[in-house]
Parts: structure tokens; sequence; C-alpha cells
């Protein structure tokens, strides 16, 4: 138990730091770029992380602003338990890295980015976020969550020269409002229920929770990038900055999971197994949807926000596992699903923040995202390699890192159901959980065997990636530092589970049910780093041994000297595995040839896979064109005739009227 004043004082200093930013900025010039500002960011990490680790070591409490501070006749009321303390070290953990990548980084783009406003947006949404985890009422948790949805479209928005640029933007603003209209729908609903705009005060079960229940994770699910709300995620990531990319996967989408936990598990305010089976679908869709639709990218960074879509789905398998177990009266499996839900939004943070800022030095040093234009970067830019590479490992779940920890707890709870005492339908359903888990592990280690090969092996495709180096140091700390903790946690994987079992677990599981999951001997461990170790001394020997390398001339089948366009593309990589699914995407190879002779002797021959997203062009695109219709029909209204307006109000009028006379 630590003082009850370290949170306080740790707020404090957070708001200081991270509002000394935005402050400074506004008597800067539009294009400076002050190491400044990121000292600031990253101070103010160091004191949310150490707020964090007081709530989880015991410090819980409730704080109310003081009176000018209210939203009207409201307060804005905080509290800090030990749920909220994990995802504020969450935040935390991935502000630091990115505190050391914004200085080189934001370099580059000071001519495009107007500095001031990106500081100020950046400020308020590491401050949102917090203020999200931290909301113990609704209006503090709304304002909170609007301050976020607006300063990430700010953001999104910071390069807004191209058009590809706004129009995401745009689109990810529309989500926003999506998202938040639904959950202010939910809430209201809650509020008629229950009188209270508290969330301690809400404890509905049945069918009082089902409806308000749905509402909230659409509203959720859509800021989450939840299938089939993900439309948003592939879209806005590429025209952000590569630092805002990892906050916003790394770290934002969390938010919206946190509050699935919180209100669906840990409180609940809302009881009702559907909710858990409504999760748990949703989160398979995603897994599957995600991974397949990053296969088919050839922008970097759109793939990695597929991706992100993918683990989303993974860490919903587990939240939605677990309310569907502890209603089934399976405590176990409830509490393995649970634990590894919220590891693996740590472990999701690291890796994905790692991948986001290794794909943003990529093209902070060739100047481009498409997997075509690159290759041989793995000379050009060895430490970038290294670290992409470890993380790509990481998310594929390859042992020991922290990847593979928080799946195998996903496999554990799955094999664990069907090995329990209940109905065959359930115990296959468990094995079939476990096989769909597999077969997104499968399709995601592909892609990142595809990303890896295409960007870093082989020859340059580009001019850019031929003169790419490597980036500057600031940039390769961030990478190393996220590295790093991908290994800790992997190896490490034991004491954070010890962690969670301390408020993660479900009434009945038993106290020691987390810790018991997870064993990793000494001698294991000793093992594990006696072969890294060795794996490392042996690559750099064969590193040192330049002279006795053997050149060779590659035989090119007698066309000549090989050129890049004889490698393996992106396209040409996942064609199988794009043909075995491509019902799903309406995938199609189109061929021309051209040429004067062109049967006998063809001048050119392009061939090009086309594919459909059905979602977008069956669902998404039909729903835009008649509100767009419905907008055009209801413009007409505003006319400027006062006739047409005085029409309007006697129709409303008289509708409200019948309404009244109805219920009185």
């Amino acid at each position: 138990m630590t003082h009850p004043l370290l949170p306080v004082i740790c707020a404090i200093l957070v708001a200081l730091c991270w509002l000394a930013a935005p402050v400074t900025t506004l008597i800067a010039g539009r294009g400076a770029n002050s190491p400044f500002w990121s000292i600031a960011v990253g101070a103010g990490a160091v004191a949310l992380l150490c707020a964090g680790i007081a709530g989880l070591a015991g410090t819980t409490g409730l704080w109310n602003l003081p009176y000018p501070l209210w939203l009207g006749a409201a307060r804005f009321t905080f509290r800090l338990d030990a749920l909220a303390a994990y995802f504020l070290v969450v935040i935390a953990v991935v502000t630091v890295p990115i505190a050391f990548y914004l200085p080189a980084y934001m370099e580059h783009l000071c001519r495009k980015v107007d500095m001031r406003l990106f500081w100020i947006s950046l400020s308020t949404l590491l401050l949102s976020m917090s203020g999200v985890v931290l909301a113990a009422n609704v209006l503090t948790f709304l304002v909170a969550w609007e301050l976020m949805s607006l300063s990430s479209f700010l953001l999104v928005a910071a390069d807004h020269q191209p058009h590809a640029n706004r129009q995401a933007a745009l689109i990810y603003l529309g989500a926003t409002r999506l998202g938040t209209a639904f959950l202010a729908g939910g809430f209201l609903w809650a509020l008629a229920l229950s009188g209270s705009w508290t969330f301690q005060d809400w404890h509905f079960r049945g069918a009082a929770a089902l409806g308000p229940g749905i509402l909230l994770i659409i509203g959720l699910g859509v800021k989450a990038g939840m299938w089939p709300f993900d439309l948003w995620l592939p879209i806005a990531h590429p025209a952000a900055p590569s630092p805002v990319s990892a906050l916003m996967s790394g770290v934002m989408v969390k938010v919206a999971i946190y509050m699935m936990v919180r209100l669906f598990l840990l409180q609940p305010a809302f009881n009702h197994p559907a909710l858990g089976y409504i999760l748990l679908g949703l989160g398979a869709i995603s897994a599957f949807w995600g991974v397949l639709f990053a296969l088919l990218q050839h922008d970097f960074k759109r793939l990695l926000a597929y991706h992100t879509v993918e683990n989303v789905g993974l860490i919903l398998i587990g939240v939605g596992g677990s309310i569907a177990a502890a209603n089934l009266g399976l405590p176990v499996v409830a509490t393995l699903a649970l634990g590894a839900a919220l590891f693996h939004v740590l472990n999701h943070a690291l890796f994905k923040s790692l991948l986001f800022l290794g794909a943003g030095a990529v093209d902070f040093s060739s100047h481009t995202r498409d997997l075509d234009q690159l290759g041989g970067l793995g000379q050009r830019m060895p430490w970038t390699f290294a670290l992409f590479t470890l993380g790509a490992a990481a998310i594929c779940g390859l042992p020991p890192l922290n990847g593979f920890a928080s799946e195998w707890m996903l496999y554990q709870g799955s094999l664990h159901l069907s090995g329990s005492r209940v109905i065959p339908l359930l115990r296959f359903s468990g094995l079939l959980m476990a096989g769909w888990i597999a077969l997104v592990g499968a399709l995601a280690l592909a892609c990142f065997t595809k990303a890896v090969g295409v960007v870093f092996q082989g020859r340059p495709r580009s001019r850019g990636a031929e003169h790419a180096k490597e980036v500057p140091g600031g940039m390769l700390v961030a990478q190393g530092l996220l590295a790093a903790g991908c290994i800790l946690l992997g190896l490490g994987a034991p004491y954070v589970l010890r962690l969670l079992q301390s408020f993660a677990i479900i009434p009945g599981a038993g106290p020691h049910v987390l810790s018991s999951a997870w064993t990793l001997p000494i001698g294991t461990l000793a093992v594990v780093l006696a072969l890294t170790f060795a794996a490392g001394g042996l690559w750099l020997s064969e590193a040192s041994k330049r002279d006795r390398v053997r050149s060779y001339i590659t035989w090119e089948c007698g066309f000549g000297d090989l050129t890049p366009r004889m490698q393996i593309t992106a396209t040409s990589f996942v064609q199988p595995i794009a043909r075995m699914f491509g019902m799903l995407f309406r995938y199609a190879v189109h061929f021309r040839i051209e040429g004067t002779n062109r049967r006998l002797f063809p001048e050119t021959i392009v061939v090009e896979p086309r594919t459909e997203a059905l979602l977008e062009t069956q669902v998404y695109a039909p729903v835009v064109w008649w509100v767009d219709r419905a907008g055009s029909w209801i413009a007409r209204m505003q006319a400027g005739s006062i006739h047409l307006y005085l029409l309007t109000m006697f129709v409303t009028l008289l509708i409200l009227l019948l309404i009244a006379g109805r219920h009185p």
C-alpha cells in the first residue's frame, strides 16, 4: 500500500508536463519543432507510470474536481483502482518510447504539419485517454471520450495537404460520431433504468442489461476497430504520422476494451450471457477478417492497421469467452480468458507500437510505404531490420516473446473448456476456438514473412529504397525500448500473471488460477537465454568472416544480370492463400498483353490481381448513398421559404400532440 496522495501528486505532474508542451508551442512558429516538447511528453508519461504503479500496489481513491471545474451542475469525478491503474501503465509504457521517437521523426514533417496544432492535439489525446480510464461517471467519461476523438482526428489530419489524408480524417471523424451516438444512447438507457450517472450504481441483469449493453458494445466496438466497424482503421492509420498510429493502435483502441471489461466483467454493470456470445463471435470474425485482409495489402501501414483488427479480435475472444464462461458456471475458464485478454492488451501495445515505429522508420528513410517499391533495406537499415523482425516474431506468437505468452493463455482457456465436464457441444466449441486461433496465427506468420521478406530482403525496387540509410539514434532507442519490453514480458510472463490475479479473478476460480497457469522454471529460463546468446554469437561470428565469403553468380535463366523485377513480390507471395479464400473478397487475376504481334511476340504483359471488400461495397456504400440522398432531400427544406418552415413546425407540433394524447 502506497501513500494515498501519491496518485494525486503524479496526476498533477502529468497535467503540468503534458500541458507544458502545447502552452509553449503557442509562442513558437508554425513549423518549430523543439526537443523540449518531447521531453515534456516523456516526463508526463513517467509520472503517469508512477501513478499506475501506485494503483497496482493497492492505492485506490475517488476524487472530485473543485467547483469552478464542473460541467454545469455536474462534477468531474475520477476513480483509481487496480484495473484503471493497469491501463494507465499501458498508456505510459507506450508513450515513453514515442517521446524518444518524436523529435527526429517530426523534423521531416515540419514543413507539412502545423507543429503547434500537432503538439496541442497530442497532449490532449494523452490526457483524454487517461481521463477515460479514470472516469467514474458518464459525464466525465463522455467529455474525455470526445476530447480523445477530436484530438485524434486532428492528429490524423496533421498532414492535410494530400486529398487522401483529408478524406481519411473525415471518415475517421464520421466513425467517432457514430460510436459516440451509440454510447450516448446506451448511457441514457442505463440512466433511465437506474436514475444514476455513476458506473458503480449500475447493476443490470437479464433483459434489462441486454438493450443498453448491445448499444454500448457497438459504440465501444467502433473505437476498438471491431468487425464490422473496422472500416476506419486501414484508412486513418496510413494518413496519420507513425507515432500517432502507434498511439492510436497500441493504446487508444484499448481504452474501449477497458470499458468493456469494466462494464461487462469486473463490475459488472451489465450481466447477460448473450453479451458474452456477441463479443466472442465478433471477436472471432475480427481476428480472421483482419489477418486475411492484412495479407492482401501493399501499403505498409495499412497492413499493420488490419493486424490491429486481428489482435483486437483476439482480445475480444478473451473478453467474450470470459463473460460466457462466467455465466455458464466455469470460473476457471473465465479467469484464464480474462487474464489472456488483459495480458494481450499490454503485449499488443508494445509490439504493435514497435511495428508502427519500424514502418515509420522505413517511410522516413525511403520516402515510400509501398511494399512493391521497397526491398534490400536489411543491409541499409540493419538495426531497424532486426527490431522490426523481433516485433514481427512477437505479433506472430513465436516463443519466447510476449505475443506467445498471451496467445498461449488463450489456447489454455479453450483447451480447458474442451476438457471440462460440460455438454459435448461446448467441449467441441473449445476445440474449435483453439483451432480458429491457430489458423489466425498461421495467417499472421505468412503475412509478416511477406512483410519482412519483401521490405528488408532482396534488392531495392526503387531509388528511394536504394538510397535509404539508418534512421537517427532517438528513433532507434524508441524501437529498442519496445523490443526490450517484448522480450522481458515474454520471459517474465509469470510475474505479470501474478500481478493480474490480484484483480482479474472471476469469483469462484480460486486465488492462484493465473499464477499456476504459466510456470517458467529457472532451468528453462537459463536454457532459453543460453540459446539466445548462442544464436547471437554465431551470427556475429559468421558476420566477422567476410574474408571467407565466396562470390558467385546466381543463375538467371539466361536473361542476363538479375534485376529487382525477378524477385518475389508481395502479390505473388500471397497469391496461393488469396486464391484459397478468394470467395470472401472476390479475388480475380486480370491479364493484359500488349504489342504489335502480341500473340507470338508480346511486348508488355501485365498481371493485375483485384479484390473487393464486400463489407464496404455491399453494405457501407449503399448506406452512405441513401444517407446522401436523404441529406439532399432534407436540404431542400432549408430553401428560405417561410411557408415551408411554418408547415414543418405545424406538422411537428401535430405529431407531438398526438403522441402526448396517447400517453397522458
